[in-house]
């Protein structure tokens, strides 16, 4: 759980993205690639941490500039019982995930996922969104297929909202690698995101009826994708005290952020965080 000392940048950007052993259950990739251990288990652990984090991306509140910084609180952990998993991970983009693996072999491993997806714009947040129906975070079903070829581990997933919130749904493959240099575990990501018109409309929309009883103009938004890009480092201080920094850069395609809910249209978005955690 990361909480962030500017909450609006927060919401927008929330808004908006919305070496492996292989015969093993997949955890997450983000979380796989930070690991010091040759292991990809959904593994049985706890850590808290703090951290600090700056970046830069499109906002939902007037008069605050497009660059933010803050502090955050790290709140992770995973647990796994035969086969049924829960994981917790803020580097996610599933911060919380449950679900079962259904399929396992030397090189591929499938899990059947359950995931809330999304956080709306809530009218009582701010006096901007008053007359807004509110945007609440929606269940997501669906699968995730993870494969490791030579170094890279690669993995791809597909969820549909199975509530009635906007039965919209998301896509997502990710490629990913790690580098030990001593204790140093560097690594780095990229992938490809896709978000429905569905969901987006949703969460980005503004309905006739909305924009009768607001300043907003009415709008309607389409499917876009997302080109996600990571590098990052981690070192264990101590045996159960650990160092993580990463770099994060999300290219928005398409016409996301000219909904009328953004007041920075920036189609981009980059952070830099730094954190320690002890892990129980």
């Amino acid at each position: 759980m990361n909480i962030n000392l500017n909450k609006f940048s927060f919401a927008a950007l929330a808004l908006l993205v919305t070496s492996f052993t292989s015969n093993l259950l997949a955890a997450d990739i983000s979380h796989t690639l930070r690991k010091t251990q040759q292991d990809n288990t959904t593994e049985n652990y706890f850590e808290l941490g703090l951290g600090l984090a700056t970046g830069a991306g499109p906002t939902v509140e007037e008069d605050k500039d497009n660059e933010w910084a803050g502090g955050y609180l790290i709140i992770n952990g995973s647990y796994n019982w035969r086969g049924f998993f829960i994981e917790k991970f803020g580097e996610s983009t599933d911060p919380l995930l449950l679900g079962y693996n259904a399929y396992t072999s030397d090189n591929w491993s499938f899990d059947v996922v359950l995931a809330p997806k999304g956080r709306g714009i809530q009218g009582g947040e701010d006096d901007r969104f008053n007359g807004l129906d509110d945007r609440d975070s929606a269940t997501m079903f669906g699968g995730r297929l993870t494969g490791y070829i030579h170094d890279n581990i690669i993995q791809f997933s597909v969820k549909h909202n199975i509530g009635s919130n906007h039965n919209g749904t998301t896509a997502s493959a990710l490629i990913g690698r790690n580098w030990q240099v001593r204790n140093w575990n560097f690594h780095s990501m990229a992938g490809v995101q896709f978000f429905d018109a569905k969901l987006n409309d949703y969460y980005l929309g503004i309905s006739a009826e909305e924009a009768a009883r607001t300043d907003f103009n009415e709008y309607t938004a389409g499917s876009n994708f997302n080109l996600t890009a990571e590098v990052g480092v981690t070192y264990p201080i101590t045996e159960d005290w650990v160092f993580r920094s990463t770099a994060r850069f999300a290219q928005f395609l398409g016409d996301k952020t000219d909904s009328p809910i953004f007041v920075d249209k920036q189609d981009n978005a980059m952070s830099l965080s730094t954190n320690i955690s002890y892990v129980f």
